[in-house]
């Protein structure tokens, strides 16, 4: 009869071969250690780019390329569709991080600047999209009160935000509006990238 091995003999003899590969292993934790120095430079209350400049400074030639260029990559999903007005604070955050890392002070002045223009567009967009959405959904939302009405006895006001097929058709919407901006960034963090690679 044949020998009956245990699970771990059999995952021994499977992994024997595969030996752990030092240089992605150490490649791996310097993109860890960028991406820390990066979220701590955001997540302070009052982000200084000479502490995160220092703090890239401390790596050498190949291992400060990689921590450099993780930490640019967290600054740049900092850039994100904002939700509110309150998205200039952050992005000014990302600018003074970016500068200090890539330099090219005016090329990213003049296109953070743009950023911020494009936010301010996307949200008046999102605000006009609602408002058309409501108008192009008001003849429905009168029937269903008259119906609601002539059921119940009595008046019954309702509004856009509490029917489930105005909210649906509303996210349909900004899903469309959001993606096609997100497109548009997208392009714009390939551009910043590009200035990071010169």
């Amino acid at each position: 009869m044949g020998e009956i091995k245990s699970t771990w003999e059999l995952a021994m003899e499977r992994t024997a071969d595969i030996k752990s590969d030092k240089t992605a292993v150490r490649k791996n934790e310097l993109k860890k250690i960028g991406q820390k120095i990066a979220s701590d430079y955001m997540n302070s209350d009052t982000p200084e780019p000479k502490n995160l400049q220092k703090a890239i400074k401390e790596y050498k030639g190949d291992e400060r390329n990689t921590v450099e260029s993780s930490a640019v990559e967290i600054l740049l999903s900092h850039i994100s569709l904002p939700r509110d007005e309150n998205f200039q604070e952050r992005l000014n955050y990302v600018e003074k991080g970016l500068k200090a890392l890539i330099g090219k002070d005016s090329q990213l002045s003049s296109v953070l600047q743009q950023v911020s223009q494009f936010f301010t567009q996307y949200l008046q967009h999102r605000e006009q999209l609602t408002e058309q959405v409501k108008q192009q959904y008001e003849p429905q939302l009168r029937q269903k009160q008259q119906n609601l009405t002539r059921q119940y006895g009595y008046e019954i006001e309702l509004k856009p935000e509490q029917d489930p097929e105005y909210t649906q058709l509303l996210q349909r919407h900004m899903q469309q509006l959001e993606q096609q901006y997100q497109n548009a960034l997208n392009e714009v963090k390939d551009q910043i990238r590009s200035f990071y690679d010169e």
